[in-house]
């Protein structure tokens, strides 16, 4: 559970001015002087409310609850809550803020580091939304209080309570409003999302209930912890009001949710939040409608469906007969680049690898290219994209037998036609689309299209103007595959695309990949990932995230592999939102 010692309750300053209005001391509640602390310093919080606080810290501890503490909670549900001495001060950069802030985290943590019941500290509540600051600025607060916190209390991990942040450039100098991955990832033990349908960009296109939504917390986890190389936790997950989701699909939204972050390595979910504040007059309840429906209990202590989702996932997990799901085997690592909408271009792919059978990891482009037989650079775009050494590094890889997917969104490449066995006749920037016949026909989206010519390439796929639109080029060992538009853009930009055949292109390109996996559903709602448990067995996670039951009849098992167990569920028919788990016994082929 999460808690939030509320920051001006917990330090009640008060700012007093002399002539002219200038600052002159700081004072406490009631107009007092701010009180010696028991080790003679003064750190402004109450004594009361730090009791309170251990009661309800012994409490949790009396009916085995853990607790995360989010420490500078100056942002809560759409409203900034501050010590009335630091109205008008920038709570993220200015520097008396910041030192009783630093005073605030070291008396709170050190008054509770022993406590059993805390599990974990967070430096706040999306603290990002609290003031203005670049991502510099943010990345000094973030080092401030994080060390902060480890000085006193080194023995337990640090979750970064942030949301809204993006993989950039280490070395960018840049100005930037929105604070970076890897920074974030050298001051906390684990990242944390908050993946919000309706404030995510690209996640609110489809109804609640559609695989989009069920893919998004397991996409942006990995987002994230992928380019941060550190654990990542859905930290905070709802629909917000009834009239984005009713009780029902709210249930089948989490149903769904939970299982893809369990079966993708992540850490953890939180609802948000425990109650309905919808009896509460005071802001931000009395202004922001979005805040007031969205507890796993309504406001009179009855349990809404999604927490009897929870209790319900929580029996399946203490009936299997293994405590810990093994690690899911990936085969793509996907490059994002820094003039892209890396986001866009992560969900994106993170679909379509999911529809057409296959588990990625992501990673930035600038960081040391990972080991893999096969890479995809999706939605790649701008002047600047991958860095040079990177580039070609990765056609070396291609040379010496790995698998290259790259989708065109307008980027400037060089070289070219030497690595991809086409040319191109020219580009042309405006906004359209074409159509391309695969299983149906399908609409591409683009600012940039590019026209080319094969010099070298096998044209697998034309669009409806003749142009060549897939291409596949034998370089060396490895083969390096080439679309002219990115189906990524297609998936994320079009309303209900990824009920569309769009995967059949990863599919395609990737059949080597899909060999290999010892199950594949053979159904684009049925999202498989495969745990390997030792050298001649797997576990297999079938999730259903179509709104209706799937019979996999046109499932396959890799040569010398066959089904064992079925550990959990129904198989090969899955119910509608539900999913079953399988133990596939196999040759030992590593």
């Amino acid at each position: 559970m999460r808690l939030f010692p509320l920051w001006p309750d917990f330090q009640p300053l008060t700012l007093h001015a002399r002539h002219f209005n200038t600052p002159y001391q700081l004072r406490w509640k009631n107009g007092q002087e701010i009180p010696f602390d028991e080790d003679g310093g003064k750190s402004g919080l109450d004594p009361e409310m730090l009791e309170r606080f251990r009661f309800v810290c012994d409490c949790a501890q009396e009916h085995g609850i853990r607790i995360g503490v989010g420490l500078i909670t100056g942002w809560m549900s759409g409203k900034i809550f501050a010590p009335p001495a630091f109205e008008g001060k920038n709570l993220l950069r200015d520097p008396l803020v910041i030192r009783w802030q630093m005073k605030f985290v070291k008396r709170f943590v050190t008054e509770f580091k022993d406590h059993p019941a805390i599990a974990f500290w967070g430096v706040g509540n999306e603290c990002n939304c609290m003031d203005s600051a670049d991502r510099y600025a943010g990345a000094m607060w973030t080092r401030v209080i994080s060390e902060a916190i480890r000085a006193c209390d080194p023995s337990r991990p640090i979750l970064a309570g942030l949301h809204g942040i993006t993989a950039q450039p280490l070395d960018s100098l840049e100005p930037s409003g929105t604070w970076s991955i890897n920074d974030m990832a050298e001051d906390f033990d684990a990242l944390t999302v908050h993946p919000y349908p309706l404030f995510t960009p690209h996640a609110g296109v489809d109804r609640i209930t559609g695989i989009r939504a069920a893919m998004h917390a397991s996409a942006e986890a990995h987002y994230f912890g992928d380019v941060g190389r550190r654990p990542c936790v859905a930290e905070e997950l709802g629909t917000l009001a009834p009239t984005i989701a009713g009780e029902k699909s709210a249930a089948e939204y989490l149903n769904n949710t939970l299982l893809q972050l369990w079966a993708h390595d992540c850490k953890g979910l939180f609802w948000w939040c425990a109650f309905e504040q919808s009896h509460l007059e005071q802001p931000p309840y009395q202004w922001c409608a979005v805040e007031r429906m969205l507890g796993l209990y309504r406001a009179d202590g009855s349990p809404k469906p999604v927490a009897n989702v929870m209790k319900s996932f929580t029996e399946m997990r203490n009936a299997l007969p293994f405590e810990t799901l093994p690690r899911r085997k990936t085969e793509l690592v996907c490059i994002l680049t820094g003039e892209q909408d890396s986001w866009k271009a992560a969900y994106g792919a993170w679909i379509l690898a999911k529809e057409a059978g296959l588990d990625l990891e992501f990673q930035f482009s600038e960081e040391p290219l990972r080991d893999a037989e096969f890479y995809l650079l999706p939605m790649i775009s701008g002047l600047n994209n991958i860095p040079r050494n990177q580039y070609l590094k990765l056609m070396e890889k291609v040379k010496n037998g790995a698998t290259l997917l790259c989708t065109y969104d307008g980027a400037s490449l060089a070289p070219f036609d030497e690595f991809f066995g086409i040319t191109a006749e020219y580009q042309e920037n405006f906004n359209g689309a074409l159509t391309v016949q695969l299983n149906e026909p399908l609409q591409f989206p683009f600012d940039a299209k590019l026209t080319v010519a094969p010099a070298g390439a096998e044209v697998l796929l034309s669009d409806t103007e003749g142009k060549p639109f897939l291409t596949k080029f034998n370089r060396g060992e490895g083969t390096a595959y080439f679309l002219t538009c990115s189906p990524e853009r297609a998936v994320i930009e079009r309303n209900r695309a990824p009920e569309q055949s769009y995967y059949e292109l990863y599919r395609l390109c990737f059949g080597d990949a899909l060999r290999k996996r010892s199950f594949v559903s053979g159904d684009p709602l049925a999202t498989v990932t495969i745990h390997p448990e030792n050298e001649t067995s797997d576990l297999i996670v079938v999730i259903n995230n179509g709104e209706t039951a799937v019979k996999l009849q046109d499932y396959q098992l890799s040569a010398g592999s066959e089904i064992g167990e079925i550990l959990w569920g129904n198989f090969p028919e899955i119910p509608a939102h539900g999913h079953c788990i399988l133990r596939i016994k196999r040759e030992n082929v590593f």
